[in-house]
């Protein structure tokens, strides 16, 4: 993170056409800013989106990047996720602002831990403009002391995951859809035969729904 201005380090996408509006997607735990880049050109082949991937601020060793700190029993620090969400706000702002996006046509994408971090910056409370769409990839809704998710409104949303993941299990998954489904709303949701990963199956659906928005 560049700690004067509070945003996050930002790698731009090439597109492939005009880019008219913003796609952005959120690594998981261990990862960083070019993890994601590669699934760009297969998810939106036209170029109707400018791309851009966040690392997260917390850097591990040897590489790779973690979105919030957790103790050994899977605690999460309650004080680095919020400030996670906070950073990834501003930085929505900012490339928003700098490139002439329009943040309520922004689709927002994350992976595992950053599927977590797209529920939270896209559903917070606090959130003043939400995406028009969240990807939620592998991951899980997580629940933090003083942080406040609102369900009323629901910008379109498509919850994949592996029946086989052995690093986030597939109950997580469908936990994302129940609270959502018991919030009054029919996401999109779908499971493969697949681990904690991307598959050629899950790409295609990602790439049809992203295309529907």
């Amino acid at each position: 993170m560049d700690q004067n201005l509070g945003l996050l380090r930002v790698n731009p996408v090439d597109s492939l056409g005009t880019g008219g509006r913003l796609l952005v997607l959120l690594h998981g735990f261990g990862a960083d800013e070019n993890d994601l880049a590669p699934i760009v050109q297969h998810i939106d082949p036209d170029g109707r989106f400018a791309s851009v991937c966040f690392r997260a601020p917390i850097d591990l060793m040897p590489f790779g990047a973690a979105w919030y700190e957790r103790n050994s029993e899977g605690v999460i620090d309650a004080q680095t996720f919020k400030s996670s969400v906070i950073a990834i706000g501003a930085t929505i702002d900012d490339v928003c602002e700098r490139g002439g996006f329009d943040r309520a046509e922004m689709v927002l994408l994350g992976f595992s831990q950053g599927c977590a971090m797209a529920l939270a910056a896209g559903l917070s409370k606090e959130t003043a403009v939400r995406p028009a769409a969240l990807a939620c990839l592998s991951g899980m809704l997580q629940e933090i002391p003083d942080f406040e998710y609102d369900f009323a409104t629901l910008p379109a949303t498509f919850v994949q995951h592996g029946t086989q993941d052995p690093m986030v299990d597939v109950e997580r998954g469908r936990h994302i859809r129940d609270v959502l489904v018991a919030s009054g709303h029919s996401p999109d949701y779908s499971e493969y035969p697949m681990g904690h990963e991307i598959s050629a199956a899950s790409l295609f659906d990602l790439r049809d729904w992203l295309a529907a928005i």
